[in-house]
């Protein structure tokens, strides 16, 4: 019994100390961050200041070692536009209804740094595409709800790959 309990612990760490030696780091980890963005003084303007992408945002530059200020502290602004969402019917059932749709979700962007624009203002978006059940309604109203949810946080870590980007160049 002793000697499982060993042979178990001793390949759980066999595992683990191969994982960790390919590289192989969880997503969003403090060590998988751009490093040029931590220590930045940044402020957020959006349209939306309320909305659940501002928010997606102001939590991945956080992630990320940057520091959310106000305007007199901030070295750099980054302007949000306001979120668009569109919804694409892609194919048709035989009964003339919706089987598959795409889902776009964008944003405008713009970095500036004093009188430096580091991105001039640009689009940034994400699409999706699921497959639609007309008889199954209550389960697409929640598989839409998390696709958003997903979206909000891929477009986030788009725009803050290209904040990293920018600042690196």
């Amino acid at each position: 019994m002793l000697a499982n309990l060993f042979r178990s612990a001793s390949i759980i760490l066999f595992l683990s100390a191969l994982l960790t030696g390919c590289g192989f780091q969880l997503k969003g980890s403090a060590q998988n961050s751009d490093p040029s963005l931590i220590g930045q003084s940044i402020r957020l303007i959006s349209n939306e200041p309320r909305n659940e992408l501002t928010a997606a945002i102001s939590q991945q530059l956080k992630l990320a070692g940057a520091i959310l200020n106000e305007p007199e502290a901030a070295t750099l602004v980054l302007r949000l536009g306001p979120e668009q969402f569109q919804q694409r019917n892609l194919s048709l059932t035989a009964q003339a209804r919706s089987a598959e749709v795409e889902l776009t979700m964008s944003t405008h962007i713009s970095l500036n740094r004093a009188d430096d624009v580091l991105i001039p203002k640009s689009d940034a978006s994400v699409v999706r595409q699921f497959l639609n059940d007309p008889q199954n309604v209550v389960g697409k109203t929640e598989e839409l709800r998390l696709l958003r949810e997903e979206m909000y946080v891929d477009l986030a870590a788009q725009i803050i790959r290209r904040i990293g980007h920018s600042l690196n160049n």
